[in-house]
């Protein structure tokens, strides 16, 4: 198959470690020289060809910020401190108003009814005195007691509590909470609350090494000093390390590294969605106008009016044929430097952003993020540095290292969705 945008022939790679040793990669004039950039007579000026993109980590480190006219100033809204490499949050959620029955009941008197869909204690939604309806018969009933976890009781006074008569109720009848009905000098009811749950993550630390040889470092070369450019282009690709991570990783803390430590992996968007309450669209195949919508109405079933849309290549392409004329660039082409197109549907807004790390198995990708619910969590005094001359005193050279240790907060499952599986 033939290279296309954004695939490419990768250059050479010169790797190892940064001790002085034969497996060392610190950069030679032997590295200038191979990539001609020892001055001879040319253009000074060097072109990368690295999409220096990394969308959600920019949104998350940038929002709140305020822009001077030439960089953005203060501190990032989604950005925070934590004090411990696993950091902790609550989540706590309204009670259930939807469940379904399983099995059959009677079609009058007295009924035991087993209910589903709402966990594995679904009857505990339900409080003595709620009244419920039958979507399919229209009965409303009563409930006279909750017998178990999975099981209610209905009196046979409680059975047709409003005009519509009883009605047999079959598998799968779905049964919506419409309030309860409380006598005359009653007392108070029942009490029936949810508990707030912890959740948690790890920080990763994340280190990207530089290393050149002293003659390196004091060398006239095309492009100007290697050390600041291999600077800049490092520190992109660190930045690129993260944003794959708080896509794709997954939580794990492993107490005995190599050498005996603790290293720790931080859990990222993807595994948050599929191993939590969120909806997926797994399309398998082209996307059609009524399958985009059938996603959106579920992405925004709970949360804001509002959404980001981080999206792979094939589904940018059926968005732009399916939205033809309905989406608009945000004014100034970009924010926080990242290109922002916002499609306003019946559903609500999704602002589309395209990511460029969404390729080959995954450019069928598209997560519908409420990013308020995610922050970038870097511990005390470990958020993204420099740190210079880290090589040892023998060492004619120079080694620098990028490291930052930081991981993603990620709250409430059911107000983000994933479509995956587009094709092209």
């Amino acid at each position: 198959m033939s290279n296309q945008y954004p695939f490419y022939t990768e250059p050479t790679h010169d790797t190892g470690t940064p001790t002085v040793d034969a497996s060392n990669a610190a950069r030679t004039t032997t590295e200038s020289l191979a990539e001609e950039r020892l001055i001879v007579e040319a253009d000074n000026k060097i072109y990368l060809l690295e999409p220096n993109l990394h969308p959600f980590v920019t949104f998350l480190t940038s929002i709140g910020k305020q822009f001077n006219g030439s960089n953005y100033q203060g501190v990032g809204m989604l950005k925070k401190q934590v004090k411990n490499p696993e950091f902790k949050w609550f989540e706590d959620r309204y009670g259930g108003r939807f469940a379904k029955n399983s099995g059959t009941y009677a079609a009058s008197g007295a009924v035991t009814i087993t209910v589903t869909g709402a966990g594995s204690s679904s009857a505990y939604i339900f409080t003595v005195g709620d009244l419920f309806k039958n979507y399919r018969t229209g009965e409303v009933m009563l409930v006279a007691t909750v017998a178990s976890s999975t099981t209610i009781t209905v009196a046979a006074a409680g059975r047709a509590f409003g005009s519509t008569s009883a009605a047999a109720g079959a598998d799968g009848d779905s049964l919506y909470l419409i309030g309860n009905v409380n006598e005359e000098n009653s007392g108070a009811r029942n009490i029936n609350t949810t508990r707030t749950s912890p959740e948690t993550n790890y920080t990763q630390i994340f280190k990207t090494t530089i290393g050149i040889s002293g003659t390196e470092n004091e060398a006239g070369l095309y492009g100007g000093k290697d050390l600041p450019y291999q600077r800049g282009k490092k520190g992109t690709e660190h930045a690129l390390d993260i944003e794959r991570a708080f896509w794709f990783g997954e939580k794990k803390l492993d107490a005995n590294g190599t050498q005996g430590h603790p290293r720790r992996a931080t859990g990222g968007v993807l595994e948050f969605i599929e191993s939590g309450d969120s909806y997926v669209q797994n399309q398998g195949g082209v996307l059609t106008a009524p399958d985009l919508n059938t996603f959106l109405q579920n992405a925004f079933t709970y949360g804001k009016p509002t959404k980001m849309l981080f999206a792979g290549g094939n589904v940018v392409n059926a968005i732009n044929e399916i939205a033809r004329g309905q989406i608009q660039t945000k004014t100034g082409d970009k924010t926080y430097g990242i290109s922002l197109n916002s499609w306003v549907t019946a559903f609500g807004t999704i602002n589309i952003v395209q990511n460029s790390l969404f390729v080959e198995d995954f450019a069928g990708y598209a997560f519908c993020l409420d990013i308020n619910d995610f922050k970038y969590c870097s511990m005390a005094n470990r958020d993204t540095k420099l740190m210079t001359n880290v090589q040892g005193n023998d060492v004619d050279g120079v080694v620098d290292q990028y490291l930052t240790e930081v991981g993603l907060e990620r709250v409430n499952a059911p107000k983000h969705a994933l479509l995956k599986g587009v094709t092209a």
